[in-house]
């Protein structure tokens, strides 16, 4: 299985974010910045495993307080039955690494800490960055892709 990108698989993508992360996604923040965002700055990976997609990852480059270096990681999906193989962690730390080579000095995201704390994310305090919607607070996480990136980040967050 190899993460590939820039290509086009928009319907299995609707039906895997369909079935692991429901509609729900639509109300989401996360949802919002990216919808903030225009296309063409955001970048990705699907997983193909025998012709077929079974996950993917996205990021998308965000403004925060005014300023560009930091990009919201999100959604990552892999189908139930290839989940516990490190494929989640393998899409992270290409796609951190490919973002690191974009510029991006930092990655948020809005997620489970005990899950990816295994990539180096960790909790960003309460109130430094001002989210376009509701965020638990325990759930808002971020990773430095340069030593004293997350200190620097605070502010208002919108999509670039």
């Amino acid at each position: 299985m190899e993460p590939i990108s820039g290509t086009n698989h928009d319907d299995e993508l609707t039906a895997l974010f369909d079935e692991i992360i429901g509609p729900g996604r639509f109300a989401r923040t996360a949802y919002r910045l990216r919808e903030q965002a225009r296309a063409e700055h955001g970048f990705g990976f699907n997983l193909m495993h025998q012709g077929r997609l079974i996950g993917t990852i996205s990021f998308t480059p965000l403004l925060i307080g005014g300023r560009k270096g930091a990009c919201l990681l999100g959604p990552l999906a892999i189908y139930e039955a290839y989940r516990g193989d490190g494929l989640g962690l393998s899409l992270m730390q290409r796609g951190m690494e490919e973002a690191r080579q974009h510029g991006q000095k930092a990655t948020i995201l809005v997620g489970d800490l005990e899950y990816y704390k295994l990539a180096g994310f960790t909790r960003i305090p309460p109130g430094k960055l001002i989210m376009p919607g509701p965020v638990d607070p325990g759930r808002l996480l971020g990773f430095e892709m340069e030593e004293g990136a997350l200190q620097e980040l605070n502010g208002t967050v919108s999509g670039l």
